[in-house]
C-alpha cells in the first residue's frame, strides 16, 4: 500500500536523472506535449472567435465556451504530467493540484456536454418560448456554475472523508489518485456513478432529437415548408449534428479510460499492478479530446468556420457581425472613425436568413 510519503521517497531516488527512457515513455511525452500545444492554441482561437463575433454570442455558445475553458485547462495541465512519466521529481502539492485540475475539468466537460444535448433537444422539439424560458440568462449562469460545482463536490467529499487521495501514484506514474488507498474503491464507484447519469441524459436527449427529426422528415414530404423556415431548420440541424460529433468523439476518447477505471475495484496484486501500468496510455486519449474539439467545431459549423478563418488570417474587418469589443478595437486603430461592419461570407440558407439568425446558432 502506497503511503502519503511515497512520492517524497520516490523524489529522493530520482535525484539523478534516468539516462535511459523506455520508447513508450518517450511516445507518451510526445503525445502529452502535442495535446498541450494543439489544445491550448485551438481553444484560445475558439475563445477569441467567440469574443469577436456577435453572431457567436448566443445561448448555446455560453455552454460551448464553458466546454472550451475546461478543454483549455486540461490541455494546459499536460506538461506537468510529462514530468513524472520521464522519471523527474514533481512537488507533491503541485502534483495534487494537477490531479484535481484534470479531474475537475474532465468532470465539467461531461456535465457541459449533457447541458448542450438538453439545449439542442429543447430547441428542436419544444416551442421557442419554452426554450427561452428554460435557457434564460439566469438559468444559464446556474447551469454553468453547477457544471463546475458538481465535480468539485464529487472530488472533495471523498477526499475529506478519507475515501481517496490525490497526487502521484507510483504504479500509474502520473498525477491522478492513489488507487491503492484502503478506501480507493469508494472513490471509483462514486466517479463512475456520478458520470453515468450525465451520459445517460445525453444519449436520451439525442435519441429524442433523432425521433423528432425522423417524424418531421416524413411530414415534410407531404407539405413544403417556407424557404426561410426551411433554411432556419437546416441550420439548427447542422449545428446539432456538429455538436453530436463532439460528444461522440468524447465518448470514443474516454471509453478506454473508463474500461480500466471500472476494472480496478475487481483486481488485486499483480493483475492490479498490470492494469494500473497502462493508465498513462489510456489517459492520453482522454486528454486528447481537449485538442480535437476546436477542429470539430471549425470543421462544419456554419458560422464558427468563417470567424476562425478570419481570426487565423487576421482579417478582423471581415469577421461577421463584429462584437462591441472588436468594434472598439477597430475604431481605436482608425482613430475613432466609424468602421464598416464585418461582411459575412456565408451563402445559401445563411445569407437568406441574415436577419433571422436564431439565438442558438453556436
Amino acid at each position: 500500500m502506497a503511503s502519503r510519503g511515497s512520492y517524497q521517497d520516490r523524489n529522493e531516488t530520482l535525484a539523478e536523472p534516468n539516462s535511459s527512457l523506455a520508447p513508450g515513455d518517450i511516445c507518451l511525452a510526445i503525445g502529452f506535449s502535442t495535446v498541450f500545444v494543439v489544445g491550448v492554441t485551438g481553444n484560445v482561437v475558439l475563445l477569441l472567435a467567440s469574443a469577436l463575433s456577435r453572431k457567436l454570442q448566443t445561448k448555446t455558445s455560453c455552454l460551448i465556451v464553458n466546454l472550451c475553458v475546461s478543454d483549455l485547462l486540461v490541455s494546459a495541465a499536460q506538461p506537468f504530467q510529462i514530468v513524472p512519466i520521464l522519471d523527474r521529481p514533481l512537488p507533491e502539492v503541485l502534483c495534487q493540484l494537477i490531479a484535481a485540475l484534470d479531474i475537475l475539468s474532465v468532470g465539467s466537460s461531461v456535465i457541459t456536454m449533457m447541458l448542450i444535448a438538453i439545449n439542442r433537444c429543447v430547441l428542436i422539439i419544444k416551442p421557442k418560448h419554452t426554450y427561452n424560458r428554460i435557457f434564460s440568462s439566469r438559468n444559464l449562469v446556474v447551469m454553468v456554475t453547477m457544471s463546475w460545482l458538481y465535480p468539485i463536490i464529487v472530488l472533495v467529499v471523498p477526499y475529506l472523508t478519507g475515501h481517496g487521495r490525490l497526487g502521484y501514484n507510483a504504479l500509474t506514474r502520473v498525477c491522478i489518485c492513489d488507487f491503492t488507498h484502503k478506501n480507493g474503491n469508494t472513490f471509483v464507484y462514486l466517479v463512475v456513478g456520478s458520470s453515468s447519469i450525465p451520459f445517460g441524459v445525453t444519449f436520451f436527449s439525442y435519441w429524442l432529437i433523432y425521433r423528432h427529426v425522423k417524424r418531421s422528415a416524413l411530414k415534410s414530404r407531404s407539405c413544403s415548408m417556407p424557404t426561410e423556415k426551411s433554411c432556419r431548420r437546416h441550420t439548427e440541424l447542422v449545428i446539432t449534428k456538429n455538436l453530436l460529433c463532439v460528444i461522440c468523439c468524447f465518448v470514443l476518447c474516454v471509453t478506454p479510460f473508463i474500461g480500466v477505471f471500472l476494472a480496478i475495484p475487481f483486481l488485486k496484486g499483480p493483475a492490479l499492478r498490470r492494469v494500473l501500468s497502462v493508465m498513462p496510455y489510456v489517459g492520453l486519449p482522454l486528454v486528447l479530446d481537449s485538442c480535437l474539439n476546436p477542429f470539430i467545431y471549425g470543421w462544419k459549423h456554419p458560422h464558427l468556420r468563417v470567424t476562425i478563418a478570419c481570426v487565423l488570417q487576421q482579417r478582423w474587418r471581415d469577421i461577421p457581425e463584429p462584437s462591441r469589443l472588436l468594434a472598439r478595437i477597430l475604431a481605436y486603430n482608425t482613430g475613432g472613425r466609424e468602421t464598416p461592419q464585418g461582411i459575412s461570407v456565408e451563402k445559401d440558407c445563411e445569407s437568406q436568413n441574415k436577419d433571422l439568425t436564431i439565438d442558438t446558432d453556436m
